[in-house]
Formats: structure tokens, C-alpha cells, sequence
């Protein structure tokens, strides 16, 4: 009965394995725009609020958005303050920064001559109001730190459920940073991925898949205007790498499984594109080549070690586990500069830690097992050619690796990972198992998953660093992809052993310590001199929710380089950090704001593109319910066209203004809602 229960539930799960090669769920097209995930008055004009990022021991990034009065494309000079309190009383840093079109109105600082391992709080000014104020921490020196604490996340899909996790990180107080692992926003259609239950809650704008320049900034817009994510940045610096929806799926070097040539213009252009937004959107440091692989130090305790897993170097996906080229010893995901750099970073690193933050599965993961339920279906090597696109797709250089940590007698090594929506916990090793393929009389070919002659998976020998793998924020994982009880099954065989009476094939996955392929949530990662170990925490993203529950935390003691599981999540720091406050400020080192929110109900976000050709989108929002009416003036103020009368909720909205029948010049909506008027200019070329 149990072999029969096995079975049939994997004649399910090969449906899900092939589901999951491009992850996207197809829905119908959301026609209401409403959304609660709309503006905060009182946030005005900084409507997305307050972030930080990339700590260093004298300086971070700050940054936030401006959002201008009007949409005249006028520079707009923001004031900034950083002090060492809450209430902003000891200001040690200030300055002004002038923002505009050019850069979507963004403003980012990087933010010199603090001092190391100290916590910080800033507020930006502008129009007379003053944005939230943001916490932020620089890294220690050494001798400094002896307890570092890291929430980390990957996979916020908006229209896959609610932020749950990133609210639920947002109030801790002990955490040094964020570390993103990519996948922060998805490039899809309004629809087109995602839990159809809540897309009419959180509609995406644009609608459209986002390819343009305007479009990626608004994608962005719309996801920092949700609540959740807003006050995880406030609180936290986040450390960030991109993944591949920041610019499409499955992207590589040269191209992208969600591009096509041509028709969405060329990969070079998008790319550019989308690596721009990115940095305008996000606190990281910027530099020349626009590369983000880069090494942040935490005293002599750690060192975070960021790679670019997406578009540095990585060869397009070769989806066939028979082709001799998928095992060339030159083909790289890392890129020949990335890796070397790589490989110098743990050779001269004088931390105790070296963590890896990085995208996707390092570890072997081996699923051809599950082809052994009808020869009609999918086999061994399609259901493992699926799985290329982490680093089983690129076996020599991952194999480079290990044999560096391993002849240079690197201890130490953890290696983070997003990506794949699931939480996993490895033994890195060289040779989980020994894979033969046996006649068996009466039944066929049979994969065998033998004990590795260089492995030993009960004392870890053999083993040469971990991997922590976060599930998802929202994005789809197992269950969501096809059902709960066959993932369920499939999280039960992945890693033990395959009973096929009266043979037993052994484990496929005996390094895989720890799996869950149905929750979301999140992980810390606890450092102390003694150990490295990450708690894993749940919650259902289906509606908002202030809940959470552990699960397992895993560990590797210092020099053990393998994995054991804690009793207990680890112990929270001895001291906690003081919130910043949910509001923004009315004074600042005796300067009182002009106004302390907006008096409308509406804001205008952006109208792109500015210039346009024949098609121009207003991007807008309100706080609550109002009637709107749209109309279009010339520039001399005559009306051109009434766009929009009606009553709309709470949410926020785009208008797409189709000019082909107007003629060249300069236009100017003008938005009536609650009493007050609201313009917008631009220009039809």
C-alpha cells in the first residue's frame, strides 16, 4: 500500500517537476484596479518610504523617493539627516541632494564618516515634509562583533499572496541587515502569475509585462508601496543581489528564457534597462560596470561574500543532462573575473565565516528517481534535465569550487541560497552519492543511489562547507504549483531511502538534511565564534497576518563544515536596537515641518513616457474613496478630452491615454478628486 501511495503520488509530482521549470501560473486578466495597497497620506511626498543598504564600517547607503507636486520634470533638492537617536537630537551627518526625472525622482546617499558598528537613524525633507525615519547599522571592525543576526529572503512575488514575512521581520530589533537573494520583483503580466484569489487585492501596474524603461519603474513603484516591505526597509539595511525577474526568467549572459528578440526589442537594451532601475530602486552601491558581486566584512567575525549568479557570466541553460556540452569543464555560470575574484575572497579572508550569498541550488538535487512510476511518462534524465538552470546545470565549475574550499582547506563556508521557493538545508560535498544504473530482471533499468565512496552522510566526512536555501516570500512553491498532499509525498522521499520491494535504490539526496517544499517565510542566520545556524519561520501569505511559527533550525560548528540540527532556535542578542518610529516626524532639530501630510487624497506618481509617441500612461493613486474625473488640456488650459469620471476605491491606478489622433505639443491632465486638483505635464512628440 505504501509503494502504491508512493507512486501514485509521484505520477503527480512529474507534472509538478515539469510545471516547475518556468514556475508561471496563467490567470485571467484583472479588470478592477482597486488596491489596498495604495498611498499613506502621511508618508507624503515620500510615499514609498525610507530605505538602506550595503553597510560598510564608515558609511551606508540611504535612500528614498520623492514624489514631485507636479509632473513638470523639475528637479527637486531633498534635504537629509542622520543622527544616533530615534528622536533625531544628535544629527552627525546632513547634506542635500537634487533628484529628477532623470533618475524617477529617486534619491540615494551614500553616507561617509560614521562610526563602526553603530546604529543610525535618518529622515529626508522635501516640500516642507519630512519622509519616516529609517534605522540603519554600519558593520563592525574587528574585535568588535561577536553576534551578528541576518534575516534572509528571496522570491517576493506581489500577486502570490501578502508580505507577511517582510512585516514580521521588520519588528525584530537585533538584526544587522537583510540579505536579499534576488527575485525581488517579477517581471510577468498583471495575471499572469500568481494567486488568482488575490490578484483583484494587489493588481500590478503596469498591467502589461514590463519591458520598458518607464514600465520597470513603475513595477517597482508599485511593489514599495506596499506596507510590509516599506517598513522591513525602514528598519533594516538590506544587502542585495538581483536574480533573474528583475529582469525576466531564467535570464543569462546574452539572453533570457522570458525575452523574445524583436519583439520585445533587444536583450542588450533590456537588460540595460532593467540593471538601471534596479539601482535606482534599490540601496546598493554603485559602481562602473555596473557589477554587483562584492564582499561586505563584519569585523573578523564574517565575511558576506555577494555574487552574481544571473548576468555576470552565466552561459545560457543547456536543458539536457545527455549533452557532453553541459559538462564541459570551460562552461561557467560565475564568469572566468567573477570566479577568480571568488576564489581570492576565501583564500585571503581573515574571518572566522565565510557566507555566500548567491541565487540558486549549489548542492546536487536529484529527481530522475521519480521517472520509476511509468515508462510512458517522463524519464531519468528528462525529469533531471528540468533541474538546469541552479548549479546542476554547470557541474565542472561547481565542482571547481568544492575542490578549492577543499585543497586550500577553507573551513567555515556557508553558502546561502534563493531562488527555487523551497527551503533546503546541504552537506556541500563533491559526491553525495554514487548514481548506477542496473538491469534488474522483470522490471528494467533502475537508477541505484549507492553510498559515496567520499561522503559519509551520518558523521558529514567528506563534506566541505553547508547551504541554506530561504523559501519564497510569496512566489509559488510546491503545493501552490499542483496540490499540498503530493508535495507533501514528494517532501517525504526527497531525501531517504527509495523502497522499491524487494530492492532498496538508497537515497537520492542523503546531504539534504532538512526540506520543506509548502511553507513560506523566511530564515535567520545566527553568527557566533562557535557556530553558524539558520531558523527557518512560517507563515501563510493567503491574508495579512501577525503570525509566524518556527521550524527547525540547523547548524554547523566552527571548523565541523556539516550540518546538525539545533534543539532550539538560537538565542536572540543580548542587546536590542530601539524601533524607528512609525510616523515621520513634525520637528527636526527645531525646524518644524510645513505641513505634515499632503491635504489631497490623490497622488500622481508618474506619466511615462515623457516625451511619448502615441501612448501615454498616468500612474496615480488614492487613499480612499473618491470621485475622479480626468481630463486632457492643451497647453493654452482648453480641454482636449475627458478621460475618466467616476467613483474609485482606495487603490492604486494607471490610465493609458491613446494620442494618435492628436497632433504634436504639450498637454496637461488635470485630475479633480476630493476638492482638489492635481496636473500633470507632458509632451507628445
Amino acid at each position: 500500500m505504501l509503494r502504491i501511495l508512493f507512486f501514485s503520488g509521484l505520477l503527480l509530482v512529474c507534472t509538478l517537476l515539469t510545471a516547475q521549470s518556468d514556475r508561471l501560473l496563467h490567470n485571467d486578466r484583472v479588470e478592477a484596479r482597486n488596491n489596498p495597497t495604495s498611498i499613506n497620506p502621511e508618508w507624503g511626498p515620500f510615499f514609498h518610504g525610507v530605505a538602506s543598504g550595503d553597510p560598510l564600517e564608515d558609511r551606508v547607503i540611504i535612500w528614498t523617493r520623492v514624489t514631485p507636486e507636479s509632473m513638470s520634470n523639475e528637479p527637486v533638492d531633498v534635504n537629509w539627516f542622520v543622527a544616533t537617536s530615534p528622536n533625531l537630537d544628535n544629527i552627525v551627518q546632513t547634506g542635500t541632494y537634487t533628484t529628477g526625472p532623470e533618475r524617477d525622482y529617486t534619491v540615494k546617499v551614500d553616507v561617509e564618516g560614521l562610526e563602526p558598528g553603530q546604529t543610525y537613524y535618518y529622515v529626508f525633507s522635501a516640500n516642507g515634509a519630512y519622509s519616516l525615519i529609517g534605522k540603519t547599522k554600519t558593520t563592525p571592525i574587528a574585535g568588535q562583533a561577536s553576534h551578528l543576526r541576518f534575516g534572509v529572503v528571496s522570491c517576493s512575488n506581489f500577486q502570490a499572496g501578502y508580505f507577511n514575512a517582510y512585516k514580521r521581520l521588520s519588528e525584530r530589533t537585533d538584526l544587522d541587515a537583510i540579505i536579499h537573494l534576488g527575485d525581488y520583483i517579477y517581471e510577468y503580466a498583471d495575471g499572469g502569475y500568481g494567486d488568482s484569489t488575490l490578484t483583484s487585492n494587489r493588481p500590478l501596474e503596469p498591467a502589461n509585462e514590463i519591458v520598458t524603461l518607464e514600465e520597470y519603474r513603475a513595477r517597482y513603484s508599485t511593489y514599495r508601496l506596499d506596507t510590509a516591505l516599506a517598513r522591513a526597509h525602514q528598519q533594516h539595511p538590506f544587502i542585495a543581489v538581483w536574480d533573474d525577474h528583475e529582469s525576466a526568467n531564467d535570464a543569462y549572459t546574452d539572453g533570457a528564457q522570458n525575452h523574445t528578440e524583436g519583439a520585445e526589442g533587444s536583450w542588450t537594451d533590456r537588460k540595460a534597462v532593467a540593471k538601471q532601475v534596479y539601482f535606482e530602486w534599490m540601496p546598493i552601491r554603485e559602481n562602473a560596470d555596473e557589477s554587483i558581486y562584492r564582499t561586505i566584512r563584519y569585523g573578523n567575525l564574517m565575511d558576506l561574500i555577494m555574487l552574481d549568479t544571473r548576468l555576470e557570466g552565466r552561459e545560457e541553460q543547456i536543458l539536457d543532462v545527455t549533452s557532453p556540452e553541459l559538462y564541459s569543464p570551460e562552461r561557467t555560470l560565475l564568469g572566468n573575473e567573477q570566479k577568480a575574484w571568488l576564489f581570492n575572497e576565501l583564500s585571503t579572508s581573515q574571518a572566522k565565516w565565510k557566507v555566500i550569498g548567491q541565487q540558486v541550488i549549489f548542492s546536487q538535487f536529484n529527481v530522475g528517481w521519480a521517472a520509476l512510476i511509468d515508462p510512458s511518462g517522463p524519464s531519468f534524465q528528462e525529469l533531471e534535465s528540468i533541474f538546469l538552470d541552479i548549479w546542476d546545470g554547470y557541474p565542472a565549475e561547481r565542482a571547481q569550487i568544492i575542490d578549492y574550499l577543499s585543497t586550500e582547506e577553507i573551513d567555515n563556508v556557508v553558502v546561502l541560497t534563493g531562488d527555487f521557493h523551497s527551503t533546503f538545508a546541504y552537506d556541500v560535498t563533491a559526491e553525495p552519492v554514487d548514481l548506477q544504473f542496473q538491469e534488474v530482471p522483470g522490471v528494467g533499468t533502475l537508477p541505484f543511489y549507492n553510498p559515496s565512496p567520499t561522503y559519509d552522510p551520518a558523521s558529514g566526512s567528506g563534506a566541505v562547507a553547508v547551504e541554506f536555501a530561504t523559501p519564497s516570500i510569496t512566489s509559488a512553491n510546491f503545493d501552490e504549483n499542483l496540490d499540498a498532499p503530493t508535495a507533501a509525498v514528494f517532501q517525504g522521499q526527497i531525501n531517504n531511502p527509495i523502497n522499491f520491494p524487494p530492492l532498496s535504490l538508497g537515497n537520492p539526496n542523503p546531504h539534504m538534511k532538512y526540506t520543506d517544499l509548502i511553507q513560506h517565510g523566511y530564515f535567520l542566520l545566527d553568527i557566533t565564534e562557535e557556530q553558524a545556524q539558520a531558523d527557518w519561520y512560517f507563515s501563510i501569505i493567503s491574508q495579512v497576518t501577525n503570525e509566524e511559527a518556527f521550524s527547525e533550525g540547523w547548524y554547523t560548528a566552527e571548523n565541523a563544515n556539516r550540518l546538525q540540527q539545533a534543539g532550539a532556535p538560537a538565542a536572540p542578542k543580548g542587546v536590542q536596537d530601539i524601533p524607528a518610529p512609525n510616523e515621520p516626524p513634525v520637528v527636526i532639530n527645531q525646524v518644524k515641518a510645513e505641513h505634515r501630510k499632503p491635504s489631497g487624497s490623490l497622488a500622481i506618481l508618474a506619466a511615462y513616457p515623457n516625451p511619448f509617441n502615441s501612448v501615454n500612461t498616468l500612474h496615480y493613486s488614492l487613499s480612499r474613496h473618491e470621485e475622479v474625473r480626468i481630463m486632457l488640456l492643451d497647453i493654452g488650459g482648453k480641454p482636449v478630452r475627458e478621460l475618466l469620471h467616476e467613483g474609485l476605491q482606495p487603490g492604486v491606478y494607471s490610465l493609458q491615454l491613446d494620442a494618435q489622433s492628436l497632433p504634436t505639443g504639450t498637454y496637461i491632465y488635470q485630475i479633480q478628486a476630493g476638492g482638489q486638483t492635481y496636473t500633470a505635464q507632458v509632451v507628445r512628440k
